[in-house]
């Protein structure tokens, strides 16, 4: 992730692997509430791959991965570069404000692999990226290509994520050694050094049970002077969560995480001073609402599933109406899934839908979607529609899923593992059904967690009052491929012909207590 502070407000920038629109940003005034406000990359670039259009198996694990946003004072505008799998490019993206829809400015032929924006105080623009080797780029007084590039650091072990400052004429680059550690290159002569080196962090525990170390994230200043590490957990089935910890600089200059180290390894605090006055304390509503359509947009905190096709969706009388867009028996490869991030620890979707329009042979409805789905939703045949529960719907990297190729990893292709079998079904009482997907995603992804399961179960009702479960609890899956965590979906497919359509009335998403049950 990136986080940087424009005036007084806060921004972060985030992976979104082969989701569309990526790059996700978020605000906020006080670094512990966010608000989803936009994307910095419209649609996926270019490369066939990021459509599903029946030629390929999908760019899963592909897309945007560590990705950087810096603000320009000269002309007021915010520039995104991200290196993105699936291509050999890094693409440049600017807006004047975050939630303005971006443009590409440039596509450079060369893939800056984790690399940091440092929009200098003179105004040039460098780049920190690399892995074992860390180089830093003089980009071009546009921002659009690269002048020169000097490696300014070697270490025997991998390193990756970085981030580039220039905090009192002091230049840093700020590098993770996956998955604990955390390295601080410090140089006082430049951004092309010489840099000399310090482990800031050397293990740390996660503040959250069953979640991995933080790492991977970025530097930043509050409006009091106070600075933070922004960093994230592996905190699968759910994904990577956020944290927050102080940061103190010594005499010498060496930035100093604030964490627990009375024994080893350390340990992230659980609990530290709210980094704002108490006025700008506020719950965020970007993760427990209700989506009632009735604008011509998606709220920024839905993601299709690869880019969409546009034609075949829209919001239209306060409902959205998806129409089939993929003749295929794979969920994974159906067109126009939209997608919610599943909040932890414990969340519920409910989707009020119509099915009127559906003709035989479509696969509609709800989904827990991963590399590792399932669905609730209606399989319409002959006439008849019948509402069903699918389970080990399975699309995985066709060997591992990352390789290492010219100094860097690479995004390696997947493919369709299994299209799932029906669990339980039952007839549809009507053209209207409420689906709910309730949801466990506490972590359980290390230090001896992972070898606990969480689980899903899907329900249904035909008033929206009364809910019965359809088919067993789903177990959901820990492992990181793909690094994306569980996505509430909804979706809608042709296996015989296009020309149907789904109408999603409403979505509710919720918290739940699974122990009030």
């Amino acid at each position: 992730m990136e986080v940087i502070r424009v005036g007084e407000v806060y921004y972060m920038s985030a992976s979104s692997f082969a989701f569309s629109p990526g790059a996700p940003i978020l605000r906020s005034e006080n670094l512990v509430d966010w608000d989803y406000i936009g994307h910095s990359v419209p649609e996926l670039p270019f490369v066939s791959r990021f459509w599903l259009d029946g030629n390929h198996q999908g760019a899963y694990g592909k897309g945007i991965w560590a990705s950087t946003m810096r603000y320009r004072k000269s002309n007021g505008s915010f520039y995104w570069y991200g290196p993105i799998q699936g291509t050999d490019k890094t693409f440049v993206y600017t807006a004047r404000r975050p939630s303005d829809r971006w443009t590409l400015l440039a596509s450079i032929d060369k893939f800056y692999y984790d690399l940091g924006l440092l929009i200098d105080e003179d105004d040039t623009f460098y780049l920190a990226y690399g892995t074992k080797a860390i180089q830093v780029a003089r980009l071009s007084p546009d921002g659009k290509h690269e002048i020169e590039s000097r490696v300014v650091y070697e270490s025997e072990e991998y390193l990756e994520g970085a981030r580039m400052y220039n905090i009192e004429g002091r230049y840093y680059i700020w590098l993770t050694r996956p998955y604990a550690g955390q390295y601080a290159l410090m140089s006082r002569s430049g951004p092309f050094g010489p840099y000399e080196c310090r482990q800031v962090i050397k293990d740390i525990l996660s503040p959250i049970p069953g979640s991995g170390s933080p790492h991977q994230g970025a530097l930043i200043d509050s409006t009091s002077g106070d600075w933070y590490y922004m960093a994230f957990m592996d905190g699968y089935p759910g994904g990577r969560i956020p944290v927050l910890a102080p940061v103190t600089f010594d005499q010498e200059g060496w930035p100093e995480v604030e964490a627990d180290y009375s024994e080893s390894p350390g340990r992230w605090c659980l609990q530290y001073s709210h980094p704002s006055p108490e006025s700008n304390h506020r719950r965020s509503s970007a993760c427990f609402k209700r989506h009632l359509f009735k604008h011509n947009a998606l709220d920024h905190c839905w993601e299709w599933n690869h880019n969409p096709d546009n034609s075949k969706w829209i919001i239209q009388d306060g409902r959205l109406v998806l129409q089939t867009g993929t003749l295929t028996d794979s969920l994974h490869l159906a067109t126009n899934t939209l997608t919610h991030r599943v909040v932890g620890p414990k969340s519920m979707a409910t989707f009020c839908f119509n099915i009127s329009e559906l003709r035989d042979g479509d696969r509609a409805g709800a989904s827990l979607f991963r590399n590792e789905s399932a669905y609730i939703g209606i399989h319409k045949e002959k006439g008849v529609s019948q509402l069903v529960c699918v389970q080990d719907v399975v699309t995985a990297p066709r060997s591992v899923p990352v390789g290492f190729m010219n100094g860097r990893p690479v995004a390696l292709d997947w493919e369709i593992k299994s299209n799932g079998s029906v669990k339980a079904e039952t007839t549809m009482a009507g053209d209207q059904v409420w689906l709910r997907i309730k949801a466990d995603v506490t972590p359980a992804f290390s230090h001896g967690y992972e070898k606990e399961t969480r689980f899903a179960k899907f329900e249904f009702s035909f008033d929206g009052t009364y809910f019965d479960q359809l088919g067993p609890d789903f177990a959901l899956t820990n492992e990181a491929v793909g690094y994306v965590g569980y996505r509430f979906a909804v979706c809608n497919w042709a296996t015989v012909a296009l020309g149907g359509q789904l109408s999603v009335e409403s979505c509710d998403v919720q918290a739940y207590d699974v122990n009030t049950e």
